[in-house]
């Protein structure tokens, strides 16, 4: 498990999908990390980004991560895994997939696999931090509890490494127009993590529900950051309450 303090500060980079608010913070700063929360491509139409745009910007994401792969962790969101795997595809694909950039996209991924992660755990003043996409609801965790064990990092990317696994991960919510209890770490929506028991033990971080004003949504046990800026993890850990 990675550990993080004041001197040695963990930047969180909130979904992509072309955009390049991330590029200054990341580029210019000095941290001893950097965790992007996934989805990179497959960008909104009304933000007016075209798909070969996002995939530029895209490549440049992993051009960073390549040049600082000991700092750089980078993971897989719906929108990710849905040109990463076939079986996600079929079982759970996102909207906005990318057919007129399919190929250079599958092939950046294909190049990179090494690079990408399904989730990490960090230790922040003595605060175990969980690391998603779009976070693990206590609903999905329990239903899935076989298959997955404990909630913890490792167990959540061996769940990429099976086809069962790798359905679990995808799993789509009803409040998504899905058919499961619960969305999985890739699809859950932040009504599915945050208005239900919590974790015990483990503070999440994730993406993916949208927070279209701009402002982050930080609780003493969650913080949802898909707000096109980045994050210092100290910062969001004495907003939600826990430092």
């Amino acid at each position: 498990m990675k550990k993080f303090d004041k001197e040695h500060e963990l930047l969180i980079v909130p979904d992509v999908h072309g955009r390049t608010f991330w590029q200054e913070p990341v580029l210019q700063g000095d941290y001893a990390h950097v965790i992007f929360l996934g989805d990179y491509c497959d960008p909104y139409p009304q933000e007016g980004i075209y798909p070969d745009e996002a995939v530029e910007i895209f490549q440049k994401v992993v051009d960073f991560a390549s040049s600082h792969a000991d700092r750089t962790t980078l993971l897989l969101g719906n929108h990710d895994m849905h040109y990463v795997s076939k079986v996600f595809n079929d079982h759970a694909c996102g909207s906005r997939y990318s057919w007129s950039m399919e190929e250079p996209i599958c092939e950046i991924y294909n190049a990179h696999k090494e690079l990408f992660t399904l989730a990490m755990e960090a230790e922040y003043e003595g605060i175990r931090v969980l690391f998603t996409h779009a976070g693990v609801s206590p609903v999905w965790a329990h239903e899935n509890k076989d298959l997955l064990g404990e909630v913890s990092a490792d167990n959540l990317n061996a769940l990429g490494t099976t086809e069962q696994g790798v359905k679990a991960l995808g799993d789509v919510g009803w409040m998504r127009g899905g058919w499961a209890k619960a969305g999985g770490p890739l699809w859950a929506d932040y009504d599915e993590v945050a208005i239900t028991e919590h974790l015990e033990g483990i503070y999440q971080i994730f993406g993916h529900t949208q927070n279209y004003e701009r402002t982050p949504r930080i609780t003493r046990y969650v913080a949802c950051l898909d707000c096109h800026r980045t994050f210092r993890l100290g910062d969001v850990l004495r907003q939600g309450g826990v430092i």
